[in-house]
């Protein structure tokens, strides 16, 4: 399998100024997309799945100009990125506005613009996608207290905070075939301070996440604000930090009374690896291991006939 880099849902609101994006606009012109599929499934690669994106607050004054905001769960002040140290303060102030809170409207939006990407990846020939909950994009934003500061159905419990995620979910596979493949990316880790609480919570979505039609669930870790998955992704023994939880997670699965359906594949974000580090962390099963792991050895951006845009080509799995 393998698996783009974040595809933007939606062309005003993008992560760089450069992003590829699938949304409405190319409902009449998929040709640069099928080309992008056909070019790596001539690699003899059996799934090509794209990855969906919205970056939320994470969208740069280069991309919203001086008279837009970015859109988050919670506006002002209070939900701006703060990244790291003296200097990420004043390039973050600098370079990304406060960002403006969602209104329910704009929530279901958002949703349907999910779904439309996820049809016309379909249609394109790719043979899945993969929505980005992770990195503290848009739908991480929701999951977490520390930016997700609403009241009303979006916000406040657990249970209300992964509510639009789990909208998404219906919203994409409603749009798409039942042999359509489809993953979430979760963080079980937003900070490395993160404790026993985040991991709980973690695992109860996990356990939601199992009685959808998901095919496999990639685990990451950190954001904008604290690079966790680039500075602490690699142990001493070359592992990932998220070794722990993923551990957790295998025994919970092995653990399950059979309420659920067959469990998603479980992929993790392996960190930044030398090829002989990469080999011990890519263990198939269930031995308190993850299934595979996504190496971004093989992370690199590219180019495509037909698109003005980079794209990235994440992992292979």
């Amino acid at each position: 399998m393998i698996l783009t880099g974040n595809v933007m849902i939606d062309r005003k609101c993008r992560e760089a100024p450069r992003n590829v994006v699938l949304d409405e606009t190319n409902e009449d012109d998929l040709q640069p997309f099928q080309h992008w599929a056909d070019s790596m499934r001539s690699i003899q690669i059996p799934l090509v799945i794209m990855q969906l994106n919205h970056p939320g607050r994470q969208s740069p004054l280069s991309v919203t100009g001086l008279f837009s905001r970015p859109k988050a769960p919670s506006g002002g002040a209070k939900g701006r990125i703060r990244l790291p140290g003296i200097l990420g303060k004043i390039v973050g102030r600098l370079a990304i506005r406060s960002p403006s809170e969602l209104n329910t409207d704009e929530i279901q939006r958002i949703i349907q613009q999910f779904a439309v990407s996820a049809r016309l990846a379909e249609a394109a020939g790719f043979d899945g996608i993969q929505i980005h909950a992770a990195h503290g994009y848009i739908l991480s934003q929701f999951l977490s207290t520390s930016t997700n500061l609403r009241t009303d159905d979006y916000g406040g419990d657990r249970k209300r905070r992964r509510r639009l995620l789990l909208e998404v979910i219906d919203a994409v596979l409603d749009s798409t075939s039942s042999k359509f493949v489809v993953g979430v990316k979760i963080n079980c880790k937003d900070y490395s301070t993160d404790g026993l609480e985040k991991e709980n919570e973690c695992l109860e979505l996990a356990a939601e996440l199992y009685q959808k039609r998901i095919d496999f669930i990639e685990l990451s870790g950190g954001g904008f604000e604290e690079g966790l998955m680039v500075s602490q992704s690699v142990d001493g023994n070359g592992f990932s930090f998220i070794r722990p939880f993923s551990e957790r997670l295998n025994d919970a699965m092995e653990k399950d009374d059979g309420s659920f359906r067959k469990p998603p594949l479980v992929v993790q974000t392996g960190g930044w690896f030398s090829n002989n580090k990469r080999h011990g962390n890519s263990n198939p099963g269930r031995e308190g291991r993850p299934d595979w792991t996504c190496s971004p050895i093989v992370y690199r951006s590219c180019y495509c006939e037909g698109f003005s845009s980079r794209y990235e080509i994440c992992c292979v799995l």
